[in-house]
């Protein structure tokens, strides 16, 4: 019985080996980078340069603070033409070290409420007008968070 035990977990292990060596290979063809949560967004017909406007009194804004305490790596604004009018024409970047950035963490989330906290404070009442506009010039498509792939 020992012998037919021992000889059932060889050929499990000689079957099993290609995979194994096979797995480790792929995981060693790049190194995980930063993380990056997008926002695809869709602006209304003529109103892109009034979004990206209003967005450097809010978001870039807040970008700015964020990165300054620490809070983000980086930010980032992609434009393009939509390629059907289901499609977005603005991607907006933020860029973490990892995903543990998303996860919730008190003193985080103060620091960022602090910083909103800041700007509103600075813009006096427009801040509201412009955020209660957005809904109006454009339409966010959705959401993702992306890490980077760094190939060997």
């Amino acid at each position: 019985m020992y012998r037919s035990f021992r000889l059932l977990s060889v050929i499990f292990i000689l079957a099993f080996l290609p995979l194994i060596q096979s797995s480790a290979q792929e995981k060693s063809l790049y190194n995980e980078g930063n993380v990056w949560s997008l926002t695809f967004v869709r602006t209304g017909a003529n109103k892109g340069v009034e979004y990206i406007n209003q967005l450097a009194k809010t978001w870039v804004a807040s970008m700015e603070e964020a990165k300054k305490e620490g809070l983000i790596l980086d930010y980032k604004i992609l434009s393009g033409n939509a390629a059907n009018s289901e499609d977005y024409d603005l991607i907006l970047m933020i860029e973490n070290k990892s995903l543990a950035d998303y996860d919730p963490n008190p003193d985080r989330e103060a620091k960022f409420d602090a910083i909103e906290k800041k700007i509103r404070d600075d813009m006096k009442g427009d801040f509201q007008k412009v955020v209660d506009n957005y809904a109006q010039i454009r339409q966010i498509m959705g959401t993702k968070v992306m890490r980077e792939l760094h190939l060997k």
